[in-house]
């Protein structure tokens, strides 16, 4: 064998060798990659209106009277005097009954004194006199959304009381005058004092006095004060 095939025999033997070792050698193991972690998906915030400047300080500007006047911002809109110079001025008469007459107003139907002031709904003096005002309430459960209510101011309503119903012992239901189809309810607010006339034979007749809102605002009395209240 001459120089060169002994020189390549032996590379090629060398090379084997190390390919052979290489190959006989373990292969390393890879670590493990971490589950991905679950994050939490964040949600930027929506845009924010915020009231201008302008508009803050006109609010804020009409709380201060509203309080300045004794009133809520919501009667103070209305134009209501203040609770404590209502039940200053709501004295009775010789005859007994309150200087109060329904006018036409902003609002719809409101009680006013004599000078033309406003009186809250709201007003408990009023119960004295046995004059309740209050939203009807449940009207949902009794009228038809094909053929819904339709009231307007000065439209009469009657009482109906339902000693037995289930959920309230003073339940006291609200009809139209004639057809006495049931529209709804006194609120829980007024119907204890409503049911506790009528258990003990009181009368009361009902009068639609505001149609802003999507339920009515109703006030009941006795007819002698509806009549009184209603009087030219």
């Amino acid at each position: 064998m001459g120089m060169w095939e002994r020189f390549k025999s032996a590379f090629v033997s060398e090379k084997t060798v190390e390919q052979v070792d290489r190959a006989a050698q373990p292969t390393p193991i890879q670590p493990a990659r971490p589950a991905p972690q679950w994050q939490p998906e964040v949600h930027k915030e929506s845009t924010s209106y915020k009231q201008s400047a302008a508009t803050a300080k006109f609010y804020e500007a009409e709380r201060e009277r509203a309080k300045a006047a004794g009133q809520t911002v919501k009667g103070y809109r209305a134009g209501y005097i203040s609770a404590a110079d209502a039940k200053a001025q709501l004295v009775a008469g010789p005859d007994g009954l309150p200087p109060l007459k329904l006018v036409t107003s902003d609002n719809g139907l409101d009680l006013a004194l004599p000078d033309g002031k406003l009186i809250d709904y709201n007003t408990l003096a009023l119960r004295h006199f046995q004059i309740f005002a209050f939203r009807v309430v449940g009207m949902g459960y009794y009228e038809d959304p094909e053929r819904p209510f339709k009231f307007r101011n000065g439209q009469r309503v009657a009482v109906k009381r339902e000693a037995d119903n289930e959920h309230d012992a003073n339940a006291v239901a609200i009809t139209t005058s004639r057809a006495a189809t049931k529209i709804g309810y006194v609120n829980k607010q007024r119907a204890k004092w409503v049911a506790d006339l009528l258990d003990k034979g009181g009368e009361l007749d009902g009068i639609v006095i505001q149609t802003k809102s999507s339920s009515p605002r109703v006030l009941l009395t006795t007819p002698e004060m509806l009549a009184h209240l209603r009087r030219s």
